[in-house]
C-alpha cells in the first residue's frame, strides 16, 4: 500500500484526499483537530465529552456549550467530506461521533500494517521482502508531528504512546533487518537521522552497539556504552545499567549474535489453550484497539476491573482475534484467585504449563528443574500468556519473569499495584458498558423479541452496564419467553438485578471479593452502604466508622485495589458503582448500626459546615446548631479559601446528604446544613444547588413546627435573597415578606432577622427601578441593624455597601462613595476578605463610572486577586467584565479582549450574573469589529442579546449589532434568542 493510497491523514496536518491531491487546509483549526481525533478510531463512536478534553487544550478558551460546538463542527467536516471521491459519513449517536472508514483509509494505520507485515515477514525468515516491507512504513510516516492539530494533554499522550509502542519498535526491526542482511552502515545513517533518546529507548542503542562492532569500530562502542551506563548510575536506574553492562559484554566476549527470530522448538508442542469465545463479542472497541498497540512488542498487560465486569470475555475474545500473532501458540491458566475452590499455586501452573507445551512435568522431579525447563521451552518464543482471574500481586509475581519474550497478559479483580515498576507493566482497567453497547448485548441474548422496544432501555439501566448482570438478567428473560418485557421493567426497576442469578450473580461474585479483604476494609465497605452521596472522603469514612484516618486510608485503597470502589478524582475521595452502592447498602441488616452510621455521617458534616461557616462568613450572625453528642473529627480550616474549597468539592455530597436527611426524618440536620453552605455557594454563583437545599431544609422546618419557627424564617429569607440574585424579584420578594411575617410572629428578639429582610426588600425595589423606596429602606435596615451593636457589625458592612449601591443607581456619586468607604473600613477592621473584595469591585466600577479609569483599574485589580485567592469564580468573572470596560476605554484593547473572554468563561462556569457576562461579549464584540472581524463580532453582540435581562441594554446592543450588519450587508440578527445562544461559533472562542 503506496502513501498515495491513504484517503486521510493524521501523520501531520490532518488531510482530506481530494482527487490525487491531500488537501490540508481544508478547514479552521478547531473542526480538523476533531476529524483528527475520530480517525484516530475509524469506524469507532467517540464520546462528546471525551472529544472535549482532546479538541480544547489548557490554553484553549472552552466554549460556553463545548458539545453544541462539537454538532457545529461536525457539520463543517460533513461539508468538506463530500468533496470526496468516495463520501465518507460521519455520524452522530447516543452523545457520541464517529467516523464511517476503513481504518486502512488512514495514513498511520497504514503505517502500522507495513511495520506488522514487515514483523511477519522477519519471524518466516525473509528478510529482504522484511526490510523492503518496513521501508515502505517509514516511506509513510518518519518526520511528521502526528496530530499537528491538537494541542491537549490527549494528544500529547497519544503521540508519547504512538512513539513508544508503534514507531519506536519500527526503528528497531528496521535496524534489525539491515543487521542481519550485513547493511550495518546503514543502521548507523537511520540511528543518526533519529537522534534517538538511548536513555529511554535502550533497544537502540543496543542496534547501534552491534552496528559499530561489526564495523570493527570497537573503540566508539566502548565510549557509547561507558557514557550511556554512566548515565543510567546516575539516574539510579540500576536495572538498566546492569542489562546494558551484561549486552555489551556479551558483544565483547561472542561478538555480534544473528538476530533472526526463532520459528519453533524441536519437540515442543504450540499450544492453543484458549477457552471458546462468546459467540457476539459487543463493546470495548477502544480497549481491544489498546490491547493492539500494547502487544506490538513483549511485556506485560494487567487487565483489572470489578468482578462481572468482563474481563476475562475480553481477553479471550481478543485472543482468538489475534492468534496470528502469535505463531508459537497461546498458554491460558485461571488461576482461580476469587474463586471457592483453593488458589492454583505456582508450582502448579508451571506443571500445567509444561504440560501444554508437550514436556511432561512427572518425569522432572526436582521443582526447581521443571522450572528452569519451563524457562529454557520458552525462551526466544513469540507466546501469548494469559493468567486469568489472579488474586493479587503476589499470586503472579513469581511467574511473571519466566516469560521474557512472551505478551503477558493478567487479569484480576484488584489492580495488582505490586507487580514490580522493573518489569514495566501496561495497565488497562475495564470499565461497564455503555448504553447502546449493553442493549446490544441484550439483544444478542434474547433474541429479537428485544430489539426496539423501548422497555429495552429501562432494562438496561437496572444493569448499569454490568456485563455479567446483563447476561444473567437476559438468560432470566430468555427462559421465560411468555412474560412480556414491561413485566421484567416492573420486577426489576424495584427489585434491581444483585439478587438474580443465585450462586453465579451480581452478589456472589461481589462477596466473593469482599471475602478477601480484612475487617477493617469489609466494615468501611458496609459503612459506606448509609452513604447518600456520589463520593466519600476519608475523613467522612473515618467519622462514620470511629476508625483512625490511617486506618481508613489503608482500608480504602484496599477497596479500590478490589475494584469495590474507584478513586474519585482526588486521593482521598472515592466512589462507588450503582449496582456495588447498592450491594454495599444491603449489608447493612442491623437498624442500630445504620442508624449509628448516619448520626456519625451527619454529624461530621454538619460540623465541618459550621467551621466553614466561621471561616468564610466570619462578620455574619451564626446559624443556631444543636450540640455534638461525640467527636466525629470534623474538619477544621486555615482560611477562608480552604473552607470554600471544601464547600465547593462536598456540594453534591451536601445536596444529596440533606435531601436523604428529610426523607429519612434527620430534620435538625436538614435546617441547618443549608443555612451553614448556601451563603457560601451563593458567592460562586451556584443558585441552583442553593435553592435545592434551602427548600429541603424549608419543608425540614415545617415539619418540626413552632420549634423551627425562627430557623423556617432564616430559611426563607434566604431563598428570598438567593432568588433576588437570579433577577427573579417576584420570587424573591414573596419569600422576604414570609420570612418577615415569620419573624414579626416569633418570640424572643428578631432584630437582625427583620433588618435583614427590610435590607434584601431594599435591594428588590432599587433593582426593579424603585430607586427611591429603595434607598429608604436601606436606611432603615441600616438604623435598625445598628440598635444590635457589636454585634450587628458583619450586617452592617453589608447593608452600608448595598446602601452605596443605591446612591450610585441614583447618580448620587458622593454620597455611595461615603458609604462604600464606610463599609470598607469595617471590613478591613473585622479582616473580611471576602467583603473586601466586593467593596472593591464596587469601588471599582464607582470610579469608572466618574471616569477616573486609574483609580478603577487600581480597585478593580485589587478584588480580583481576593476573589481568585478565595476561588470564587462568579465573582471573579464580574470583575474581569468590569476590566473588560475599563481597558476598552483606556485603548487596551488586547488586555480589554483578554478579560473579556476570561469573563466570559468564568460567568458561564459559575451560573454567575448573566449582567456581567453581557458585558464581557459586549466589549468582545466591539473590539473584533473594529479588528475586522465582523463574524466573531457578530456573534458577541447575538449572545449579549440572548442573555440580556434588562430592555434598554438589550435595545442598545441591537442597534450595534444593526449597524456592523448593514456596513458589510450581512444577514440580519437571528431573532429566535435560544438559537443565538445554541449557534455558537469559533470566531469568539478562538
Amino acid at each position: 500500500m503506496a502513501l498515495v493510497d491513504a484517503r486521510f491523514t493524521i501523520l501531520g496536518q490532518t488531510g482530506i484526499r481530494v482527487g490525487d491531491a491531500v488537501e490540508r487546509q481544508w478547514g479552521p483549526l478547531k473542526p480538523r483537530a476533531m476529524l483528527a481525533v475520530l480517525l484516530t478510531r475509524p469506524g469507532q463512536p467517540v464520546p462528546a465529552a471525551e472529544l472535549v478534553d482532546w479538541v480544547w487544550g489548557d490554553d484553549d478558551d472552552l466554549p460556553n456549550n463545548p458539545v453544541q460546538t462539537l454538532y457545529s463542527y461536525s457539520s463543517r467536516i460533513r461539508r468538506a467530506l463530500e468533496s470526496m471521491q468516495n463520501r465518507v459519513e460521519l455520524t452522530v449517536a447516543s452523545g457520541a461521533f464517529r467516523i464511517e472508514v476503513d481504518r486502512s483509509a488512514v495514513d498511520y494505520f497504514q503505517y502500522r500494517d507495513h511495520v506488522d507485515r514487515a514483523r511477519d515477514l522477519a519471524r518466516r525468515g525473509d528478510h529482504q521482502q522484511a526490510l523492503d516491507a518496513i521501508r515502505g512504513a517509514f516511506a509513510i510516516w518518519r518526520n511528521q508531528r502526528p496530530l499537528e492539530d491538537l494541542k491537549s494533554e490527549r494528544a500529547d499522550a497519544w503521540r508519547a504512546q504512538a512513539e513508544q509502542n508503534v514507531q519506536v519498535p519500527a526503528y528497531e526491526l528496521l535496524c534489525t533487518e539491515y543487521l542481519v542482511l550485513g547493511e550495518y552502515p546503514r543502521v548507523l545513517e537511520e540511528l543518526d537521522e533519529l537522534a534517538p533518546d538511548y536513555l529511554a529507548h535502550p533497544t537502540l542503542l543496543k542496534r547501534r552497539l552491534e552496528a559499530l562492532y561489526s564495523l570493527s569500530r570497537t573503540d566508539e562502542a566502548t565510549q557509547l556504552y561507558l557514557s550511556t551506563y554512566q548515565s543510567f548510575k546516575a539516574a539510579f536506574n540500576d536495572d538498566a545499567a546492569r542489562d546494558l553492562r551484561e549486552f555489551h559484554e556479551g558483544l565483547k566476549a561472542h561478538g555480534v549474535a544473528r538476530t533472526e527470530p526463532l520459528t519453533g522448538t524441536a519437540g515442543v508442542l504450540v499450544p492453543q489453550q484458549l477457552p471458546l469465545d462468546v459467540p457476539t463479542f459487543v463493546g470495548h472497541a477502544h480497549t481491544l484497539a489498546a490491547l493492539d498497540t500494547m502487544t506490538a512488542q513483549p511485556g506485560i498487560i494487567l487487565v483489572s476491573g470489578a468482578g462481572g465486569a468482563g474481563k476475562t470475555a475480553l481477553v479471550v475474545h481478543w485472543a482468538h482475534t489475534r492468534r496470528a500473532m502469535f505463531p508459537d501458540g497461546v498458554l491460558f491458566l485461571d488461576l482461580q484467585g476469587f474463586s471457592d475452590s483453593a488458589n492454583v499455586e505456582m508450582s502448579s501452573a508451571v506443571d500445567r504449563f509444561l504440560q501444554g507445551l508437550g514436556v511432561p512435568p512427572d518425569r522432572i522431579a526436582n521443582p526447581d528443574h521443571r522450572l528452569a525447563k519451563l524457562q529454557s521451552v520458552v525462551a526466544g518464543r513469540r507466546l501469548l500468556v494469559v493468567l486469568d482471574n489472579a488474586a493479587d500481586s503476589d499470586h503472579v509475581k513469581s511467574l511473571l519473569p519466566l516469560f521474557p519474550t512472551c505478551v503477558i497478559i493478567v487479569t484480576s479483580r484488584r489492580r495488582l499495584s505490586g507487580v514490580a515498576a522493573r518489569l514495566a507493566p501496561q495497565r488497562i482497567v475495564i470499565d461497564p458498558l455503555d448504553t447502546d453497547e449493553a442493549a446490544a448485548l441484550l439483544v444478542d441474548r434474547i433474541g429479537e423479541r428485544g430489539r426496539g422496544q423501548p422497555e429495552l432501555v429501562e432494562l438496561v439501566q437496572v444493569c448499569h452496564g454490568l456485563p455479567l448482570a446483563l447476561k444473567v438478567l437476559a438468560n432470566h428473560i430468555a427462559t421465560r419467553p411468555a412474560v412480556r418485557l414491561s413485566a421484567f421493567v416492573e420486577h426489576f426497576r424495584e427489585r434491581g438485578v444483585l439478587d438474580i442469578g443465585a450462586s453465579h450473580g451480581p452478589r456472589a461474585v461481589f462477596k466473593q471479593s469482599l471475602r478477601a479483604l480484612d475487617p477493617d476494609a469489609r466494615l468501611l465497605f458496609r459503612a459506606i452502604g448509609a452513604h447518600p452521596g456520589p463520593n466519600v472522603t476519608v475523613g467522612v469514612a473515618a467519622a462514620m466508622t470511629a476508625m483512625p484516618a490511617w486506618k481508613v486510608h489503608a482500608a480504602l485503597d484496599a477497596l479500590a485495589e478490589a475494584h469495590l470502589l474507584e478513586q474519585a478524582g482526588e486521593l482521598d475521595r472515592f466512589r462507588l458503582h450503582d449496582i456495588l452502592r447498592q450491594f454495599s447498602a444491603s449489608l447493612l441488616e442491623e437498624a442500630e448500626e445504620r442508624r449509628l452510621f448516619e448520626r456519625r455521617m451527619l454529624d461530621f458534616y454538619l460540623r465541618t459546615a459550621e467551621n466553614a461557616d466561621v471561616r468564610v462568613m466570619s462578620t455574619m450572625v451564626r446559624v443556631s446548631t444543636v450540640d455534638a453528642s461525640e467527636d466525629v473529627g470534623a474538619l477544621e480550616f486555615e482560611n477562608a479559601a480552604a473552607a470554600q474549597r471544601w464547600c465547593t468539592a462536598e456540594m453534591s455530597n451536601l445536596v444529596s446528604l440533606v435531601r436523604f436527611a428529610v426523607s429519612a426524618g434527620h430534620f435538625e440536620y436538614a435546617v441547618q446544613i443549608p443555612q451553614l453552605v448556601g451563603q457560601i455557594w451563593l458567592q460562586r454563583g451556584r443558585t441552583a444547588e442553593v435553592l435545592t437545599v434551602l427548600h429541603a431544609g424549608l419543608s425540614a422546618a415545617q415539619s418540626l413546627g413552632e420549634q423551627a419557627e425562627v430557623a423556617a424564617a432564616d430559611l426563607m429569607q434566604q431563598i428570598g435573597h438567593t432568588y433576588l440574585h437570579r433577577q427573579e424579584y417576584g420570587l424573591a420578594e414573596h419569600f422576604v415578606h414570609l420570612a418577615h411575617l415569620g419573624y414579626v410572629r416569633a418570640d424572643g428578639d428578631q432584630t437582625s432577622g427583620i433588618a435583614t429582610c427590610l435590607h434584601t426588600g431594599a435591594r428588590i425595589l432599587v433593582a426593579t427601578g424603585n430607586t427611591a423606596l429603595g434607598i429608604d429602606s436601606h436606611e432603615r435596615a441600616l438604623a435598625l441593624v445598628r440598635r444590635l451593636g457589636e454585634a450587628g457589625r458583619g450586617m452592617e458592612q453589608v447593608f452600608l455597601y448595598r446602601a452605596g449601591e443605591a446612591y450610585k443607581e441614583a447618580f448620587d456619586y458622593q454620597r455611595a462613595a461615603l458609604y462604600y468607604n464606610q463599609a470598607l473600613a469595617l471590613a478591613e477592621s473585622r479582616h473580611s476578605e471576602s467583603a473586601e473584595a466586593t467593596i472593591l469591585q464596587l469601588l471599582g466600577a464607582l470610579s469608572f463610572a466618574g471616569e477616573r479609569i486609574v483609580e478603577a483599574r487600581s480597585y478593580a485589580e485589587a478584588s480580583l486577586w481576593k476573589h481568585a485567592r478565595m476561588h470564587a469564580v462568579g465573582k471573579a468573572g464580574e470583575v474581569c467584565a468590569l476590566l473588560s470596560e475599563i481597558e476598552l476605554v483606556d485603548g487596551n484593547l488586547l488586555k480589554a479582549k483578554r478579560y473579556a473572554r476570561q469573563a466570559i468563561r468564568l460567568c458561564g462556569q459559575a451560573g454567575a450574573s448573566p449582567l456581567s457576562e453581557v458585558t464581557a461579549l459586549r466589549v468582545l464584540g466591539r473590539i473584533l469589529s473594529g479588528a475586522d472581524q465582523r463574524e466573531g463580532a457578530v456573534e458577541a453582540f447575538e449572545r449579549a442579546i440572548a442573555l440580556c435581562v434588562d430592555p434598554m441594554r438589550c435595545e442598545q446592543i441591537a442597534v450595534e449589532l444593526a449597524d456592523l450588519q448593514a456596513e458589510r450587508g450581512l444577514p440580519e440578527a437571528r431573532t429566535d434568542q435560544s438559537a443565538a445562544h445554541r449557534e455558537h461559533g469559533s470566531a469568539v472562542r478562538q
